[in-house]
């Protein structure tokens, strides 16, 4: 019976401490893969920098540059490379954190994909939390995305987080990568989503 208590009061402890892990330490302490530029040292040293009030800027596994533009307890902006960014977001989801994190890149138009975690980097299966919008959804009426949508064949999304960091944005970038004329018919008819989390899910307001 006592051994059976301490188990438990073990596994209790663990997913405690877990769950109270702010974004310093998970940055720190994330597995290779989930940064493939930056080594732990590198980590290390980004917030030693920013702890420091100076730019938080390392060279990288490649021999380019990372910068580590803004941590908080529940939050980071990395600029990975000239052409890449990271951004993730903690939310509070039942017995556990969740990390939902953006990876993007921009030539001449953004494109980026959400990725989930929980507080052990373990990966998460993404439509549990959050259903990707479709093209049409983007358009400010559904007379626009009859007419227009087809003009779009590639997704490009820029998803974000808002200033607030609360709400979470989704930006249709297609329109870069078009015609002038097409660029200037399409543009003023797609409108910017914003989503916000319940607890469970993100749910488009």
């Amino acid at each position: 019976m006592k051994k059976f208590l301490f188990i438990l009061i073990a596994v209790v402890c663990c997913a405690l401490q877990g769950a109270a892990q702010d974004m310093r330490s998970l940055f720190l302490n994330a597995p290779d893969e989930i940064f493939p530029l930056l080594t732990k040292s590198n980590r290390a040293d980004c917030i030693d920098y920013i702890d420091a009030g100076m730019e938080a800027r390392v060279t990288n596994r490649l021999d380019g540059t990372s910068s580590l533009k803004k941590l908080t307890d529940d939050y980071f902006y990395m600029q990975a490379s000239s052409s890449s960014w990271c951004e993730a977001k903690l939310f509070p989801l039942a017995g556990d954190t969740l990390i939902c994190m953006i990876k993007g890149v921009e030539a001449e138009a953004a494109d980026s994909r959400l990725l989930f975690y929980d507080s052990r980097w373990n990966r998460l299966d993404a439509e549990a939390f959050f259903e990707e919008p479709a093209i049409a959804d983007f358009f400010l009426s559904a007379d626009s995305a009859e007419r227009y949508a087809e003009r779009c064949d590639i997704y490009l999304v820029r998803y974000s987080f808002s200033h607030d960091k609360v709400t979470l944005k989704a930006e249709y970038t297609m329109s870069a990568y078009m015609n002038v004329d097409d660029a200037a018919v399409v543009a003023p008819l797609l409108r910017v989503l914003t989503y916000r989390w319940d607890g469970k899910r993100f749910i488009r307001e």
